[in-house]
């Protein structure tokens, strides 16, 4: 599969957002334990990861295979990131609080999940770290951001922006809001005009005649691979790079498992398909591990497991304490 996919399935991983939820609303902290007993921060990042990962493999299932390879490691990766959050300095959600966040996302269609409308169980739980102060995650928080650079785990607590506010990314705007041409907006649901400057919810796209519509499946007409017409979640993309083609199913290959040579397919974490020409297989590379070579160089193009990033030619996991 051509590089160019990258930023379309990318973009659709983070539009999908779903491993981004935290907790505010109010709950018991002796709410949900099996024995009566307080839930543990373990517990409740459990149930949250749980809930997150089984609503992402039933709205889509092919993100759980292409981020994390299936859905006990989404669960396990997951899991351990809500435990580094929990144990930085200025966190103030519970674990029973995250446990309403679970029973939220469980219940939340998959068109709020999927087009950025999020529980309210599930937004970020203001901290206690002031603005201009360091961070490592949004928790921390006193406004609940946690600005970061796009190449570093570290960053400072700041407010985001309103409505018609500068932005940089979606992140910088309050909740519900993305980032268009560097100002937060509201985007639109099915039937809103769009353009440009009033983008549609990431579960939808803007037709040629400017308004919102529900994305499109196998066989349908569309523009090229950037028009964002086909339904990325279900795995489908536009079949040619430039011209107009036809919205076609790509099939997600672990490590280790044929790729490449012709078929529509795409290996876990867009890692490399070694050996493969226009008129042969090869075979997808694993994803680089905690602590291994990642990127161009000695990480031979592998990419990390998320929520491990490439930084200095290593996968690190995040470790928000070690920001302060």
């Amino acid at each position: 599969m051509s590089r160019a996919v990258e930023g379309a399935w990318m973009a659709a991983a983070m539009a999908a957002g779903l491993a981004a939820c935290g907790t505010v609303a109010p709950a018991s902290p002796t709410d949900g334990g099996a024995d009566g007993a307080a839930l543990t921060a373990q517990e409740g990042c459990a149930r949250e990861a749980q809930a997150i990962c089984d609503a992402l493999d039933h709205c889509a299932p092919p993100w759980v295979q292409y981020l994390y390879g299936d859905k006990t490691t989404c669960v396990s990766r997951l899991s351990g990131s809500c435990m580094d959050e929990q144990g930085a300095p200025g966190v103030s959600r519970l674990p029973a609080e995250m446990a309403s966040c679970a029973s939220a996302v469980t219940a939340a269609s998959c068109a709020d999940l999927l087009g950025g409308k999020y529980p309210t169980a599930c937004q970020v739980k203001p901290g206690t770290v002031a603005n201009g102060k360091a961070c490592g995650t949004d928790w921390q928080c006193a406004d609940a951001y946690c600005a970061k650079p796009a190449d570093s785990n570290c960053g400072v607590c700041a407010p985001r922006s309103t409505v018609n506010g500068n932005c940089a990314a979606d992140d910088g705007c309050q909740p519900g809001m993305v980032c268009a041409n560097k100002k937060c907006v509201v985007p639109g649901d099915v039937g809103a005009a769009c353009d440009g400057n009033d983008p549609c919810r990431s579960n939808l796209y803007c037709t040629p005649a400017g308004t919102c519509s529900a994305k499109l499946g196998a066989g349908a007409v569309c523009a090229n691979i950037f028009s964002g017409e086909c339904d990325i979640y279900q795995g489908f993309v536009c079949s040619n790079l430039i011209t107009a083609g036809q919205c076609v199913q790509v099939t997600v290959k672990k490590g280790g498992e044929s790729c490449g040579g012709g078929t529509r397919t795409v290996c876990m974490g867009f890692n490399p398909c070694s050996g493969s020409t226009a008129a042969q297989t090869g075979v997808c590379a694993n994803p680089a591990g905690d602590g291994e070579a990642c990127g161009d160089g000695a990480g031979a193009g592998r990419n990390c497991l998320p929520p491990a990033t490439c930084t200095g030619g290593l996968c690190r996991l995040p470790s928000s304490s070690s920001c302060m």
